[in-house]
């Protein structure tokens, strides 16, 4: 055991072969999410029709990220927030000097005026995610990586080059260790980590304490 910014994770004594750990990865993903799409099937339809019901269209929100190694992916997510919130997050961080130190902090927003009644719940059970399963099937996410960025939040980071020489994960070290309530330096330290010490016991680790946050709901807002 050792300690990333304040938090213990598995090490490996002696580097898992990139090689196994790279198709051994990939085919954990490719079934992992095949299983997830098809047994999570009525959940997602049933979080689309709260969706539809509440706000109306869209169902899935689109988001442009950095993938492995940089190239531009779609992120897909269920639709959390109300239509144009960008706009309204810079009136609002423009209006609210608090709330703009604590987004500059953190990249987050306790209590986000923008979201919708559906999103609240989903973002505090991290459903919202689900639509990622896709990302994963398709190569360009993984289920245990970094988070995946937005291309200003890495400009001038020193992290920036390996954070993207993995594929970004539905869940990772960021999330299993306090996730929201932690300042965004930590977050790119507790990642850069992992990707330096990634190997199937730390990410099996990942996995099994995704459930208890998810469960807890500890820096999901």
């Amino acid at each position: 055991m050792e300690q990333i910014s304040g938090s213990r994770v598995v090490g490996t004594a002696a580097p898992t072969s990139r090689l196994i750990y790279y198709f051994g990865k990939r085919l954990i993903d490719v079934a992992g999410a095949l299983v997830g799409l098809i047994l999570l099937a009525p959940v997602m339809l049933g979080i689309a029709l709260a969706i539809l019901i509440d706000t109306g269209l869209p169902i899935i929100y689109r988001s442009q990220r950095l993938g492995r190694y940089g190239a531009p992916i779609v992120v897909l997510k269920f639709r959390t927030m109300r239509d144009g919130s960008h706009h309204h997050l810079a009136e609002l961080l423009t209006a609210d000097e608090e709330r703009r130190l604590e987004y500059e902090l953190t990249r987050k927003l306790r209590g986000d005026p923008r979201r919708t009644r559906v999103g609240v719940f989903l973002r505090r059970t991290s459903l919202d995610e689900l639509p990622q399963l896709w990302n994963v099937l398709v190569g360009e996410m993984s289920l245990v990586g970094p988070r995946p960025y937005f291309a200003d939040e890495l400009v001038g980071r020193p992290e920036a080059a390996e954070l993207l020489s993995v594929r970004p994960g539905i869940t990772g070290m960021w999330q299993v260790n306090g996730r929201a309530d932690r300042t965004f330096s930590e977050r790119l330290v507790l990642e850069s980590g992992y990707v330096r010490r990634r190997g199937f016991r730390l990410d099996l680790l990942i996995v099994l304490r995704t459930f208890r946050a998810v469960f807890t709901g500890q820096g999901a807002y």
